[in-house]
């Protein structure tokens, strides 16, 4: 894989002090963008929630031309004309310096347009406010998502004490009826880029969701940069009807196409 750092681009893996931030306890930010064929989807929201988590935590990260680097480091690894999935990296490897990101970009295959999802329930866990960030101190998602992998299922729910619903690893969480839709809020969640998207097509509104409480929707939806809005048909033990229709009109804004 061919990627950008330091003004350059660079085959190979990459090298992090090991007794940098970055290596000892994974600080530091990172997005992932959908390359959908002709330019990156939505990047200025991207950029923003970046930006954001910088300059909560005071950090800097040094000035990049991210659409220009971005369209370079896609064509030099020859995904210029298809799907690809772009990461923004900005790791802290010196606690005096500018944080130097990275810029990779791997072959994306969307899902089937008729594929649903199929959610494993997590067991409750109290999530600290780094969760509104996109951080690279991602384990407790990973270690989820592998958990619902091994069973056959797409990805995990996220839940807090007291059954509240947040989101899920890789995805937020839509549910409605067709017609109404809301999204959980209890808890600490990432502010979704796709789900902001969402709001301006879709009547949505905010909710506190438990689990004891799924039965209750008709549909379920997950929401991310890549895929877009996809129907949920299983959260644990309860089952949603898809709802492919609404993912239909929503994602060629969603998507870019």
């Amino acid at each position: 894989m061919i990627h950008w750092r330091n003004g350059a681009l660079h085959e190979g893996g990459v090298r992090l002090d090991i007794g940098s931030p970055a290596f000892r306890y994974g600080a530091g930010f990172f997005e992932t963008i959908l390359w959908n064929g002709h330019g990156p989807s939505r990047l200025d929201a991207h950029l923003a929630r970046l930006q954001a988590s910088l300059d909560h935590f005071g950090l800097v990260a040094e000035p990049v031309d991210y659409p220009a680097v971005i369209a370079e480091v896609v064509r030099a690894n020859g995904l210029a004309e298809r799907q690809a999935r772009v990461n923004i990296i900005a790791p802290l490897e010196d606690e005096d310096a500018a944080m130097a990101p990275l810029v990779t970009a791997a072959p994306y295959d969307p899902p089937a347009p008729d594929h649903t999802y199929s959610l494993r329930l997590a067991p409750p866990a109290t999530l600290g406010s780094l969760a509104l960030h996109k951080s690279m101190n991602y384990m407790l998602c990973y270690l989820e998502r592998r958990a619902a992998r091994a069973l056959g299922q797409d990805d995990a729910v996220l839940t807090q004490p007291g059954g509240i619903v947040t989101e899920a690893t890789t995805a937020a969480l839509l549910f409605g009826d067709g017609d109404c839709f809301c999204t959980p809020t209890g808890g600490c969640r990432l502010p979704s880029t796709t789900l902001a998207a969402v709001r301006e097509l879709l009547p949505v509104r905010d909710c506190t969701v438990r689990a004891s409480e799924l039965r209750a929707f008709r549909h379920a939806y997950m929401l991310n940069s890549l895929q877009g809005m996809r129907p949920v048909t299983v959260i644990g033990s309860h089952a949603f009807t898809p709802d492919f229709a609404t993912c239909e009109r929503c994602n060629p804004v969603l998507l870019g196409e």
